[in-house]
């Protein structure tokens, strides 16, 4: 799976080593919170099995699906983590889901331990903004059908893993639309 491409295991090996040799094993059933919305994230992981979705419930109660992990991805909400701000997502497991997992504190000392390691947080958070700064122009430059096709494109196995109205959640295009986009590229 190819979903959150900037932020793999592949493209930080001495990060995803440190999860495999130090991190907590956790496994977390079907809906589990791995994180709360409203509250200061102090924890990230590595999946080694399953998935995750970020869900935002607004005050009205509606949800929006903005964000996946799948197995090999890291997971976590990493602001709120680095800046104590209360999480805007909660994170739960879209199916039985294993995860090695660290604590902010951890993450912090493993990358004061020299100019590598802390360049290596430096990259680790410039690959995410790379990943939500490509997410916000989508929204804005491409049409839902592009969204669809590119997503497609980057992840062709994301319909056995994610259900048509949490797609059309992730895309911020209503069920309907996304049926129609799919009818129109079959």
């Amino acid at each position: 799976m190819d979903f959150n491409r900037y932020i793999t295991a592949a493209e930080f090996p001495a990060l995803a080593d440190l999860f495999r040799m130090e991190g907590r094993r956790i496994v977390l059933t079907s809906g589990a919170a791995f994180a709360r919305q409203a509250e200061r994230n102090r924890r990230c992981g590595l999946v080694v099995k399953g998935a995750f979705r970020y869900v935002h419930l607004t005050a009205e109660g509606e949800s929006s699906v903005v964000g996946y992990a799948f197995a090999g991805e890291f997971v976590g909400d990493y602001i709120s983590m680095c800046n104590g701000l209360p999480s805007w997502v909660g994170i739960e497991a879209m199916c039985e889901s294993e995860l090695l997992c660290l604590d902010n504190e951890r993450l912090e000392t493993f990358y004061a331990t020299d100019a590598d390691h802390e360049r290596l947080g430096r990259h680790l958070a410039e690959h995410l903004l790379a990943e939500v700064y490509e997410r916000l122009l989508q929204c804005y430059v491409s049409t839902p059908q592009e969204r669809y096709e590119s997503l497609l494109r980057r992840c062709p196995d994301v319909l056995r893993l994610v259900s048509l109205k949490e797609l059309a959640s992730y895309l911020r295009v209503r069920p309907e639309t996304l049926s129609r986009i799919r009818r129109r590229i079959r």
